[in-house]
């Protein structure tokens, strides 16, 4: 998991770095690419404590740099004497980061749509740059679909029943909490699009000089509605992403202004630059701080006598510390797939393939056996899955020899009962109990 972020990271600052050629002055371009590569390494979940080191929620993070990626070509017109040549990688660049959003977290995807229709909006749309982003999209597309060997009702199927699900936990009370309690940082942000709008537009036409200001409420709405389907802490990224992108139209147009007018306006940029570095410098600061915190957590681990170890050799290098969120955590969670490991080699075959009714199936990675064909990769109540959208019975036990059935589950009960209570008739049906341990009851296929 460490390497593959590591290797993401990369690629994100790289494209990042060359997306922004002919697109941005060179400090804010340097900025854009090492916010984002923090974005993607930073190993703590959006909206904790940067010393809460994790992976959890590690899509989010993902999902937000490719949004990045869409903003800085989508709001950041090319210019130069490449201008054609600029438009083509814009537009396959966009085209890929919303395809690979798509398949990594719908949302994200549905945020990057409504940026690229701004930019069709505020700019003229250039026919190679539509051309590239149906090329990238479809590029993109093309390569997963064939990888889930074109099963594309399957992929539908799936999209279908997350939303659902996640639509069934929303309440418009909790997005409008989420936009007053965070209603400082959001006007700030509209604040900015407004200002730089007329330091930097000046008298142009009235159309043009709300483009930025325009730009800014969506970029805050696209915020809160991810903020409030993530089931996110806090944290807003894409406006930190928007700052950026002032910040390099303040450092362009004092470039090329005229000396004595560049000279007077300097009071006028600086208050720019601030309010771009109020938004930005947070969510980066975090970042940096969070990854050298996590490296330094690897090299050194801390109070080593109070973790809990795994039981097997696959999972022995993880060191879980207590903590108070979630529950799944620290010795609990370990001591819950020791007690689970120790009840399966005791009760099965190794050629049995094995369900877990929890949040996840940590089992047959950690034993090295065959994972059942069946359940859900995250199983959580009215986020994942509902009592209307859900895998079938048939589909979710699928060819499963033995099912575990936790006894103090992982998951909150929030996420676990209601999905428990879908399920059990059919597991009651289908399978008998054979085993149990303290943490565990070991169902087996009659």
């Amino acid at each position: 998991m460490g390497y593959g972020s590591a290797i993401f990271g990369l690629l994100i600052g790289l494209w990042s770095y060359r997306l922004g050629r002919d697109r941005s002055e060179f400090s804010p371009r340097v900025l854009a690419s090492l916010f984002l590569v923090a974005l993607v390494l930073a190993p703590y979940a959006l909206g904790t404590f940067p010393w809460d080191s994790s992976l959890a929620m590690v899509y989010n993070r993902y999902g937000y740099a490719l949004l990045g990626l869409v903003m800085l070509e989508a709001f950041q017109p090319a210019g130069g004497s490449k201008r054609t040549t600029e438009e083509w990688v814009g537009g396959i660049s966009s085209g890929a980061a919303t395809a690979l959003a798509l398949f990594l977290k719908a949302s994200f995807s549905l945020v990057a749509f409504a940026f690229l229709a701004a930019s069709f909006l505020f700019w003229r749309p250039v026919r190679q740059r539509l051309l590239g982003l149906a090329i990238g999209f479809s590029l993109v597309t093309l390569a997963v679909l064939a990888y889930l060997s074109f099963d594309v009702r399957a992929v539908l199927s799936d999209l279908q029943m997350a939303a659902g699900a996640r639509a069934e936990s929303l309440y418009a009370l909790g997005v409008i909490t989420n936009a007053w309690y965070n209603s400082a940082y959001l006007l700030t942000a509209v604040v900015l699009g407004f200002a730089a709008s007329f330091v930097l537009e000046g008298a142009r036409s009235r159309w043009r000089g709300f483009q930025l200001p325009l730009l800014a409420v969506l970029v805050s709405v696209a915020d809160v509605g991810l903020l409030s389907t993530n089931a996110q802490y806090a944290g807003f990224p894409l406006i930190a992403v928007f700052a950026l992108v002032i910040v390099n139209r303040v450092t362009a147009h004092q470039r090329q202004a005229p000396d004595a007018k560049a000279y007077y306006g300097r009071p006028f940029y600086a208050t720019l630059l601030l309010l771009g570095g109020l938004l930005s410098l947070p969510q980066f600061v975090s970042d940096v701080f969070g990854l050298a915190y996590g490296a330094w957590q690897k090299a050194s681990p801390s109070d080593l006598a109070s973790v809990l170890r795994f039981s097997e050799p696959r999972l022995a290098p993880l060191l879980l510390y207590d903590g108070g969120i979630p529950r799944s955590n620290g010795r609990i969670y370990t001591t819950y797939v020791n007690d689970g490991v120790a009840l399966l080699r005791r009760a099965t075959r190794p050629n049995e393939a094995v369900l877990t009714m929890d949040v996840a199936n940590p089992f047959p990675y950690a034993m090295d056996r065959p994972p059942a064909l069946g359940g859900i990769a995250a199983a959580a109540y009215k986020n994942t899955l509902s009592d209307r959208y859900r895998p079938s019975d048939d589909r979710y036990f699928g060819n499963a020899d033995i099912v575990m059935v936790p006894k103090r589950p992982s998951a909150d009960d929030i996420y676990w009962v209601g999905f428990y209570q879908i399920y059990e008739p059919a597991l009651l049906r289908r399978f008998s109990l054979a085993a149990e341990s303290d943490w565990w009851y070991l169902f087996r296929r009659k």
